[in-house]
């Protein structure tokens, strides 16, 4: 899975990542057993993607999820179903700032590196 990234090395913004992965989810061919998915952006040992939503197109569903991964234990740290931008931004901005956290070292690591 390949992370979103613009051709001059800059960042894009958190929108335009979107867009661009909202785009190459629905340009990804259907899988018959378990959901479309593409990396937004890797954070330290976490990943967050863009998954397809179950019962896309009914009414109250959302349009994707937003999944915060974490690669060292494969596990799940926090997913969100965005219903428009401004729901899939204010959970990448979320999902980011966690990732950063976890990505820092711990008070304990800090103090047993320093002793």
């Amino acid at each position: 899975m390949a992370l979103m990234s613009s051709s001059d090395g800059v960042a894009p913004p958190i929108n335009v990542k979107i867009l661009r992965g909202y785009g190459k989810l629905l340009g990804l061919p259907n899988i018959a057993h378990g959901s479309r998915v593409v990396a937004l952006e890797r954070v330290g040992d976490c990943e967050i993607s863009m998954f397809e939503a179950l019962g896309a197109g009914l009414p109250e569903s959302p349009l994707f999820w937003i999944e915060l991964f974490d690669l060292r234990v494969h596990a799940s740290r926090d997913s969100r179903g965005c219903h428009n931008m401004s729901d899939a931004v204010a959970t990448f901005e979320d999902f980011a700032s966690q990732a950063h956290r976890l990505a820092e070292p711990s008070l304990c690591t800090a103090v047993e590196t320093a002793g």
